[in-house]
């Protein structure tokens, strides 16, 4: 079984919905990305097996293929869209190894992208039985059975945060403020300067920075917003991650295309997971990854230098944390989605971009992402740093 490599990546700046990239297509803004790639790393498209891209809220059809034409690249170059849901691109990115590992491919690139700036509405066909309870466009897709439940995300996080009644709104509140002071610091001291690509938006503006982190925010403000899913609950926009648009992707490769073409890569990649939970129970996703990838490769929490969890929500972080033993100085050392954003189907590749990142910069070895993602799963991806 071949060895599977990261040879790094790229990702956009981060635009909230509505913002920077808010006319942007969102296959123009990944073309970016493919074609900054290929010139980081001296490829050339047509060595490219396969490109593997998340999406979550997109137009449908296949937008991964759609974005490697955009870029340009021969037509011989296949690629497949995934969605699962947040899970998207890190899903994509253990595909693509899976793929490498089992001899069919030498080099993939996989990520993913979203737009919600651009968000297609949908209606019910009048066929469908459902169109008599949703005769007005979809909030959102189907993720669960009536009958199991299907609440969305934010209920979700209320719900986790009724089962872990120990973790305060204070605590919740105060992990977004970490969360925006790290991000803004990892801005300031150009942690992920080696990672971000300056794109021009419709406008012609060049967009270098992320959007959605905030350098003044404080407790005092956060402590007066109102919950936002239920009267008497804990989640607010403070301590909750907003929409977002972005692109991002990984190179990965076989051990012998690295050594046949001498290349160097950042990191090893050593297996993925996918697990699933209670859909009502959502963030918890990571949970079950993260403990089978550990079973399996025989390792004790305390050995991950650096750990990657999606902050949709700060319970998230805080609950998954709690369950998994998890030191909190560990997690998200970067800052994380409450304060860079969440673009669905990107943010997968977006958090193991920023584990690298991580890792170089204490110098770790073991690296774990995760991800939570809607209808109640998780996925996660282990990394080993090279060097």
């Amino acid at each position: 079984m071949e060895k599977v490599y990261i040879l790094g990546g790229l990702r956009t700046a981060i635009g909230k919905t509505g913002g920077n990239f808010k006319k942007m297509l969102p296959e123009d803004l990944t073309a970016e990305v493919l074609n900054a790639l290929i010139k980081k790393y001296r490829l050339e498209p047509a060595e490219i097996d396969q490109v593997i891209l998340g999406n979550a809220v997109g137009p449908g059809g296949n937008i991964a293929r759609l974005s490697v034409l955009k870029a340009g690249w021969p037509l011989s170059v296949p690629a497949a869209t995934i969605d699962f849901q947040c899970g998207s691109a890190l899903t994509s990115v253990n595909m693509a190894a899976a793929l490498i590992m089992s001899g069919q491919s030498e080099i993939i690139v996989a990520g993913g992208l979203e737009s919600t700036s651009l968000e297609i509405k949908k209606k019910l066909n009048k066929n469908d039985p459902r169109s008599k309870e949703n005769s007005d466009f979809l909030a959102r897709a189907f993720f669960s059975p009536a009958e199991i439940g299907d609440p969305e995300m934010g209920i979700g996080a209320e719900n986790v945060a009724e089962l872990y009644d120990n973790i305060s709104r204070e605590e919740m509140d105060r992990w977004a403020i970490n969360s925006h002071q790290k991000a803004f610091r990892a801005q300031v001291e150009g942690d992920l300067d080696d990672i971000l690509l300056p794109v021009k938006n419709t406008r012609n503006q060049v967009i270098d920075k992320d959007e959605g982190i905030r350098k003044n925010i404080s407790y005092q403000l956060l402590k007066r917003l109102r919950p936002v899913f239920k009267e008497d609950g804990k989640i607010t926009a403070g301590n909750s991650c907003l929409t977002h648009d972005g692109a991002a992707a990984v190179v990965l490769v076989s051990e012998s295309f690295l050594r046949k073409n001498n290349l160097k890569a950042e990191a090893e990649f050593i297996m993925g997971r996918a697990r699933g939970v209670d859909p009502n129970l959502s963030p918890m996703g990571p949970v079950p990854v993260v403990r089978d990838i550990l079973a399996e490769k025989n390792l004790n929490i305390s050995e991950l230098d650096a750990v990657e969890i999606n902050e949709a929500f700060a319970v998230k972080i805080l609950a998954c944390s709690q369950e998994l033993g998890l030191d909190l100085a560990k997690v998200n050392i970067l800052g994380g989605a409450l304060a860079y954003g969440h673009p669905y189907g990107a943010s997968g590749a977006i958090i193991l971009l920023h584990l690298l990142q991580s890792l170089k910069k204490i110098n770790g070895q073991y690296g774990l992402a995760a991800m939570g993602a809607a209808g109640g799963q998780g996925v996660g991806t282990l990394i080993k740093k090279i060097g």
